[in-house]
């Protein structure tokens, strides 16, 4: 939401924790402005003249809020102040940008953009405006230590209206490359390999914020070839919890708030998980999701409350070109489960994609496209837009890769490079450290 202020605009006045209107004067909130600038050039002079005023009477403040919009305006002339609940709302439809600057233009806005309840509030607001979804990408090239982080607007899908490139988090330094290992709403989990010691090291890191924890230690070795990771939120224990799974079904658990990894060891028996074109487990509705490996006939689900394991079978069609399949693996759209395969035959390569509509039903699998190709290799879903076109990473025979949507070429930078994956993630005011 971007504010467009006429007259003054002061805090703490009248016993409220925000700003109040001064007499006489108009204010329109007005919603829209696609990026992340509140008030542009103008952003310093408004937060000067917060920490400035520190008192004053305004008359009777009216509030009208209607699809997004809110206007204040004038109606008597005795003094009032402005409702707490008025500037908590006005404020959790903010940019990030904003509001962590704005949180030092008083004491009690400090105090008010770092509770947890305002964060939350603000997570929910952004999560249902496509503004703030981002999406993050790595480039890595092979022959050379050369890795670069960028962050791109995901506003629309025909055009890709920002583009910005990230520094890899601070505690992360000297770094000698890093990658990306899943993603979970306002949270990157990265690993670390130093220049000194030659070791790895886990982070948690918000894009939005820039801040970042350092996680403890696993039980067993990170350097693994097939291991894969997965982040996800436990609303039953109010954490966050990362799992980590290799090739030979050795799990352990980290819940944030206990601070120390945990082995889990009831795998069910005799079943594998198939990781290795795995980019990260998905989290859907309260579980983890993967592939085994065994039959491949069905998607593996890990509660991440009861840390008990379910089956969901997979699509009929998807089973019967089970002895061509190359790539074969779950994704989540708009909160949905979906499953989807690279074909492989003679004539050229195929994508088929499918959805579950009700989580848990498999009669409610729905195939959504297929894409024929002679010149990919793989092709992984990332991101569905709100008229339902994809947005698709595409692995071509020359182990480069290109960002496109399922229904037209996207121009998205960096386009191409040897090494490239990406994450859709939500800008929050979440600062991983204040998880415990």
């Amino acid at each position: 939401m971007n504010l467009k202020l006429k007259g003054k605009m002061v805090v703490e006045g009248a016993g409220g924790l925000g700003p109040e209107p001064v007499e006489g004067e108009d204010y329109n909130f007005d919603e829209g402005h696609p990026d992340d600038e509140f008030l542009d050039e103008d952003d310093d002079d408004f937060a000067r003249k917060l920490r400035e005023v520190e008192d004053t009477t305004v008359g009777e403040v009216q509030v009208e809020a209607l699809f997004g919009r809110v206007q204040m305006k004038r109606v008597m002339k005795h003094s009032v102040p402005l409702q707490e609940e008025i500037i908590i709302e006005i404020l959790s439809r903010l940019p990030v940008r904003s509001l962590l600057r704005f949180k030092f233009a008083s004491k009690g806005w400090m105090a008010l953009i770092s509770e947890p309840y305002f964060t939350m509030k603000h997570l929910n607001h952004a999560k249902n405006d496509q503004n703030p979804q981002k999406f993050l990408v790595s480039l890595r090239y092979l022959l050379k230590d050369d890795f670069s982080l960028y962050c791109s607007s995901l506003s629309s899908v025909q055009r890709i209206e920002e583009v910005q490139k990230l520094d890899c988090p601070s505690n992360g330094k000297p770094w000698r490359r890093c990658k990306l290992y899943c993603c979970y709403d306002r949270l990157v989990l990265i690993g670390v390999l130093n220049y000194r010691d030659k070791t790895n090291r886990l982070l948690l890191w918000n894009p939005s914020t820039r801040e970042s924890i350092v996680l403890p230690d696993q039980k067993f070795s990170l350097e693994r070839r097939w291991c894969t990771w997965g982040l996800g939120y436990d609303s039953v224990s109010d954490d966050y919890k990362i799992l980590k799974i290799d090739d030979k079904a050795r799990s352990e658990i980290l819940a944030l708030r206990s601070g120390s990894w945990r082995l889990t060891n009831n795998y069910p028996i005799g079943n594998c998980p198939d990781l290795l074109c795995t980019e990260s487990l998905v989290f859907v509705h309260g579980a983890f999701h993967w592939i085994d490996d065994i039959a491949r006939s069905t998607v593996t689900a890990l509660s991440i409350s009861s840390e008990v394991y379910t089956k969901i079978p997979l699509p009929a069609q998807m089973l019967s070109i089970y002895s061509h399949k190359c790539g074969q693996l779950v994704s989540v759209l708009t909160e949905k489960l979906c499953v989807y395969v690279n074909y492989m035959s003679q004539v050229g390569n195929t994508f088929r994609f499918w959805v579950m509509k009700d989580y848990g039903v498999t009669e409610s699998w729905t195939r959504l496209f297929t894409i024929p190709g002679p010149g990919f290799l793989s092709v992984i879903p990332k991101y569905r837009f709100s008229d339902g076109v994809v947005l698709l990473c595409y692995r071509n025979r020359g182990l480069g890769t290109v960002l496109r949507t399922s229904k037209a070429p996207l121009e998205l930078c960096p386009q191409s490079g040897p090494s490239q994956t990406g994450f859709v993630y939500t800008k929050s005011l979440f600062f991983p450290k204040l998880v415990r």
